[in-house]
């Protein structure tokens, strides 16, 4: 007897509709045309759609693929047993795929879902592979928000700024100074729009696993995007850096092995000694 058509079910279709047209309006009601910085919102915009569609797109194929591969299959049989690793492995794939696409933090999305003990293994083993690595930013933009967080003259404040940096994720990137004293420091520099994108992106993550528990009463990880917001939250706050930094020297103090950099704060500036540690800015943008 031949296997029944599978059709995609009415609320799955529903469902995926509602997506793409919650992202058209997300992008919609965000855009501010009065702005001078209209622009760069825009364009940061359209780069936010383009990785929700890919979102969606991730989504609806994982959705498809769970309810026709385990269909009809018997759910404590060891063919669904079966089934279920094999699908389980070629969704985190596909997750893989959209988190190395989309970048930023989809990549620490990737990785904080790997590190949580109670998906499928097939996930955590996949995603465990996401390295947080992307192309510097040129000097340019980073100059920028010198000039918006210490002033147009922040060059007065070093001797020498290296417009290469030393190091660059998904959040900012560093570049190694010297300050008037001397002092060898690095710069950590907050990307500009790297707020907009993670309250667009964590929002987008928090809808699908939304549909996904509105689809399936059975999915138990709605907890997920909430929690992964927060933490990611922390890490764009560099003035609460700087002084866990500086609690850390505190505490570790007496300690002869373990090594933290001095901060000091100067006008708006935090300072760290020694070229590989870092220093921050009162602005939450800018670790110097």
């Amino acid at each position: 007897m031949p296997p029944k058509p599978f059709n995609f079910p009415a609320k799955r279709t529903a469902a995926i509709f509602l997506l793409t047209t919650t992202a058209a309006a997300a992008f919609t009601a965000n855009s501010d045309e009065s702005s001078p910085l209209a622009a760069d919102k825009i364009r940061a915009q359209i780069h936010g759609i383009a990785r929700t569609a890919r979102a969606v797109s991730t989504v609806a194929s994982t959705v498809v693929d769970y309810e026709f591969s385990l269909r009809g299959l018997p759910k404590y049989s060891d063919q669904y047993r079966k089934t279920s690793s094999q699908v389980h492995l070629r969704s985190a794939e596909r997750f893989l795929k959209l988190c190395e696409s989309n970048k930023g933090f989809y990549v620490k999305a990737g990785q904080f879902i790997a590190s949580q003990k109670v998906l499928p293994r097939e996930y955590s083993s996949t995603l465990s592979s996401l390295q947080d690595q992307v192309a510097p930013l040129p000097f340019k933009v980073i100059e920028k928000v010198l000039k918006d967080n210490l002033g147009p003259d922040f060059s007065e404040k070093f001797l020498s700024i290296d417009e290469r940096p030393i190091g660059a994720a998904s959040i900012a990137q560093v570049h190694h100074a010297v300050l008037k004293s001397g002092q060898e420091v690095a710069i950590k520099v907050q990307y500009p729009w790297i707020e907009q994108q993670m309250h667009f992106d964590t929002r987008t993550m928090y809808f699908l696993s939304k549909v996904i528990a509105w689809l399936y009463p059975q999915y138990r990880f709605e907890w997920l995007p909430l929690t992964f917001a927060k933490s990611v939250s922390s890490e764009l706050d560099f003035v609460q850096e700087a002084r866990n930094s500086e609690r850390a020297a505190k505490n570790f103090r007496n300690n002869k092995i373990v090594r933290i950099p001095n901060v000091f704060w100067k006008n708006r500036i935090f300072t760290a000694k020694n070229k590989s540690c870092f220093s921050l800015s009162s602005s939450p943008k800018l670790q110097i």
